[in-house]
């Protein structure tokens, strides 16, 4: 029986190798003439011949390369894309129990710019397997279709903060043509969307450093939902108008010590020096970590905000409030505290 184990172990390493050899052979004949193609060196017929030699591991290739091009670049492969795709199959691989499968279709209809591949991404976003929809996100990104926004904002209405990182992520994608249908939300009455899409949508606008979401955003700073406010700040945050400096800096009251804790780092995201004093008096907050964001803040602020620290290290009755200056001075090798 292990004679028979290690007979199967060795074979199946032999055939990975060799796999793996036909790849590395195929990807250095193939890479260099799709680059070919790009500049009309190569033509279209050439190119798809060479890469149905071996489909699977040219369509592997074909979307990592589309992935390294500017979107703008990405529509003049798509003639080999539909020499290798056969998009029928991908609509019905869709309808398949193996989620591998399902993925790969997902992924591959992306590069099919077309009515049909659209309609079947849209449908995706309706798979109970939140994989599936995040892909089927990402791929009508890659298409470009801006009217699919807020349906994938729907679709992955997911509570969690990975989630909604990831469904950033997607959205982000689209790059600025996202920003109309961004700022639409933002505006919306309360309650027409869900909290976790405007927090999505927030977090997009912050990623792409939107200067007109900069007052919708400064009107969540007094949303009900802790993690809307929460989402706001960190966004302003990213965005760095000056404008959101007194806006964020009135969130050092806010109840949600989460809250508190965001406006610290945005303050210090915004360079605002004139918020020493607010972000001093955070270093007494009964949160260690909004105290250590307050402390993170100062020091970020340059030599102004060091002083402060040191100031308050030596000077506060606070032992929290040393506490965490003498921690955030250590941390950046400012001066050996101990001695102090």
């Amino acid at each position: 029986m292990s004679l028979v184990l290690l007979l199967y172990i060795t074979v199946e390493h032999w055939m990975i190798d060799r796999r793996q050899q036909h790849n590395s052979t195929f990807g250095k004949a193939i890479i260099p003439l799709i680059w070919r193609f790009l500049r009309g060196e190569a033509t279209e017929e050439t190119a798809i011949k060479a890469m149905q030699e071996d489909p699977t591991e040219a369509l592997s290739l074909l979307i990592h390369l589309a992935h390294e091009l500017e979107s703008s670049s990405r529509p003049r492969l798509q003639p080999l894309f539909t020499g290798l795709i056969f998009i029928d199959e991908e609509i019905d691989a869709l309808k398949s129990n193996q989620l591998k499968r399902r993925l790969l279709a997902t992924e591959r209809l992306g590069f099919l710019n077309n009515e049909a591949s659209t309609a079947a991404l849209l449908d995706a976003l309706e798979d109970k397997i939140p994989a599936i929809r995040l892909c089927a996100a990402r791929s009508l990104a890659i298409q470009g279709k801006t009217e699919a926004i807020k349906p994938i904002l729907q679709a992955l209405d997911l509570p969690n903060e990975l989630d909604n990182r990831r469904e950033a992520e997607a959205i982000s994608d689209y790059g600025p043509s996202a920003v109309p249908t961004l700022l639409t939300m933002l505006e919306s009455p309360i309650g027409k969307y869900s909290a976790n899409a405007i927090i999505v949508a927030a977090r997009v606008l912050g990623m792409l450093r939107t200067s007109e979401a900069v007052q919708p955003l400064i009107r969540l700073l007094k949303n009900p939902q802790e993690s809307v406010r929460l989402c706001a700040a960190r966004a302003l945050g990213e965005i760095g108008d000056p404008a959101a400096i007194s806006p964020v800096a009135a969130l050092a009251n806010d109840p949600a010590w989460r809250v508190r804790k965001k406006a610290m780092k945005a303050i210090g995201k915004l360079h605002a020096d004139r918020q020493i004093p607010m972000l001093s008096n955070a270093l007494s907050d009964s949160s260690w970590w909004v105290r250590f964001s307050a402390a993170q803040a100062l020091h970020s602020l340059g030599q102004v905000g060091i002083t402060e620290l040191q100031k308050v290290m030596k000077n506060t009755s606070d032992e929290h409030a040393r506490e965490i200056c003498c921690e955030v001075l250590e941390e950046h090798m400012i001066l050996d505290t101990k001695k102090n």
